[in-house]
């Protein structure tokens, strides 16, 4: 569980090539993902939502002034356990342990929280982007890098159970 994420990617890599990856299957598993992705966001949006309005509402000064990055990191990181589910059993079909693609999960979306946070922060206090519309360009701005990030680490193509 604790392997250098470089030699994790590089064996998943390895897989890739093993399993005869090619352009047409990975097309078809992007669309999968898509799909599934689709869904995840609208939980993880609804939340948000749910979240940032309250965080308006709050009598406390930082929540009150930043409501948009503590909505986005909260309902980020529940629906993280919600998209691991749906990742692990429907897009990737995997075998892998699900605490080991649970903590590569966490760890992929992890750095992505902390940078999706701060770019939510610049669309909307420095851009005045709408909160809304910030969220949507925000998760698209990161959907090829989950992806990746997914396959590659959390997900490795050698213990996938289509195979």
């Amino acid at each position: 569980m604790l392997e250098n994420p470089k030699k994790r990617a590089k064996r998943s890599r390895q897989g890739l090539e093993i399993i005869e990856y090619t352009r047409q299957k990975m097309t078809r598993e992007f669309f999968r993902y898509m799909f599934m992705a689709i869904f995840n966001s609208i939980f993880f949006f609804v939340l948000y939502w749910i979240l940032n309005k309250g965080a308006e509402q709050s009598s406390i000064d930082f929540l009150n002034q930043y409501p948009e990055p503590f909505s986005w990191f909260v309902s980020f990181g529940i629906g993280t356990v919600q998209a691991h589910y749906v990742h692990r059993r429907f897009t990737f079909k995997s075998t892998t342990p699900y605490k080991e693609s649970l903590f590569w999960m966490l760890v992929v979306y992890s750095i992505i929280a902390v940078i999706s946070s701060f770019t939510i922060y610049g669309l909307v206090h420095e851009l005045n982007i709408d909160s809304n519309l910030a969220w949507v360009i925000n998760n698209c701005m990161f959907g090829l890098a989950y992806f990746a990030g997914l396959r590659l680490l959390a997900f490795p193509p050698e213990l996938d159970s289509e195979e």
